[in-house]
């Protein structure tokens, strides 16, 4: 299962990658181990996110800065062959100052063929190919709209939060290159 088994058609999609002088295993490894505080774009950028939503009182703490960058992305894991790829998607409606409402959970097909206006179908992938001079790390994210009202408002939104979107995605593959290079070398 990838990307295109969930969101084929995106309004939306954003890549990143880079070359890791490691092998695939230690770079799977170091992907699924990377602590969200060795991260401070993306700590800083996550909290700057989450204020509307503590300040309107409905924020949970779940685990803190303990938990791993991938236990905190926003949307489900659906596939995962390691240490090939790993697959996230689910719909949300970011663009909502407090989050929107809870999203359903889904599967691959249920996030493919969601059509409910106002939500956005978000799926993200992170694939590790072999490259010259070690691992290809690679993270695409793509995003789809359900209907043209919400394509407007996210595209607004989408505006504003790309580049820290970007950034973070950046300074993950970035400390998994340092911590994976480290081990392998």
């Amino acid at each position: 299962m990838d990307l295109d088994d969930v969101v084929p058609e995106a309004d939306h999609v954003t890549r990143q990658a880079r070359v890791i002088d490691a092998p695939a295993s230690v770079v799977w490894e170091e992907l699924h181990r990377l602590k969200l505080s060795s991260l401070p774009v993306s700590l800083l950028l996550s909290a700057v996110r989450a204020l509307p939503v503590l300040l309107a009182g409905r924020g949970r703490r779940r685990g803190g800065l303990d938990r791993t960058f991938l236990d905190v992305v926003p949307i489900p894991e659906l596939a995962s062959d390691p240490p090939s790829h790993v697959l996230f998607a689910g719909v949300l409606q970011p663009w909502k100052l407090t989050g929107g409402k809870r999203p359903p959970v889904l599967d691959a097909a249920g996030v493919r063929e969601w059509s409910e206006p106002g939500w956005v179908k978000v799926g993200m992938e992170f694939r590790l190919t072999p490259a010259l001079g070690g691992t290809r790390l690679s993270c695409e994210t793509r995003i789809a709209a359900t209907d043209p009202e919400t394509r407007r408002r996210f595209g607004l939104y989408w505006l504003a939060v790309q580049p820290g979107s970007s950034a973070i995605r950046w300074e993950l593959l970035t400390a998994v290159a340092m911590r994976a290079e480290a081990r392998a070398g």
